[in-house]
């Protein structure tokens, strides 16, 4: 049986170790562990076009306030 492993440099401390081929991980298990906890970039994006009501809420704000003439 043939197991074909890259040199792999982690992301996340700088460690050498070995990746098997079919694995896309960029960090060594410990990085990864330290890792599982924060959110995927895919979760973070927002999906859709932004809403433009925001702007309209800060030149209210601003109106009332006396800023915007």
């Amino acid at each position: 049986m043939e197991l074909r492993v890259y040199l792999k440099i982690c992301e996340g401390c700088g460690c050498l170790w070995y990746r098997a081929q079919n694995q896309g991980s960029v960090y060594c298990r410990e990085c990864e562990s330290k890792l599982k906890d924060f959110p995927s970039p895919e979760s973070r994006k927002r999906r859709g076009r932004p809403s433009g009501k925001r702007l309209a809420k800060v030149w209210a704000v601003a109106e009332a306030a006396g800023g915007a003439q």
